[in-house]
């Protein structure tokens, strides 16, 4: 074997964004921020028979802090959304959100004075899963959608 074929076989070219939105996209920590009947649901998506580790985002993290997905299932309380708001901004930069099911997307059947109709009034929402609640596999649609988001992300972007 030439040195020109064991350079072919053992050379691999990438770019940096690739190798991180690589390791960013299988290794989401969600952040749960279940107020109702989703919240039930979200847990059946952990458990073995739908088993959301498959996709590398099974280790749930309560310190927003640590986390870099937000996951709201369920309704917000008009007086719930100001603790909403500041949990997602003590979330570091790259940060994703999920609104989960029909009250987090946009008041469901709940249309009163003291529930917000709908998360993405006060932060910004990349993935809604409609339903109520959602089944599992809607859950798991909108991490797979996520995962899409990071892999199109850039370090160039971020500040």
């Amino acid at each position: 074997m030439g040195i020109e074929n064991l350079l072919k076989s053992n050379i691999l070219v990438t770019t940096v964004d690739a190798v991180v939105n690589w390791g960013r996209k299988y290794s989401l920590w969600p952040m749960p921020m279940g107020t109702a009947c989703c919240a039930i649901e979200l847990m059946s998506t952990l458990a073995s028979r739908y088993d959301m580790g498959r996709f590398g985002a099974e280790r749930l993290s309560f310190s927003p802090r640590q986390a870099d997905l937000m996951i709201v299932a369920g309704r917000v309380s008009i007086k719930m959304m100001p603790v909403v708001i500041r949990i997602w901004e003590e979330i570091p930069e790259p940060k994703w959100c999920i609104a989960m099911g029909a009250c987090a997307s946009s008041g469901g059947v709940f249309d009163t004075y003291t529930l917000v109709q709908g998360i993405d009034q006060f932060i910004p929402v990349d993935v809604y899963i409609p339903g109520c609640p959602p089944r599992p596999e809607g859950v798991l649609d909108a991490l797979v959608k996520i995962q899409k988001l990071v892999e199109q992300d850039s370090i160039k972007k971020r500040k």
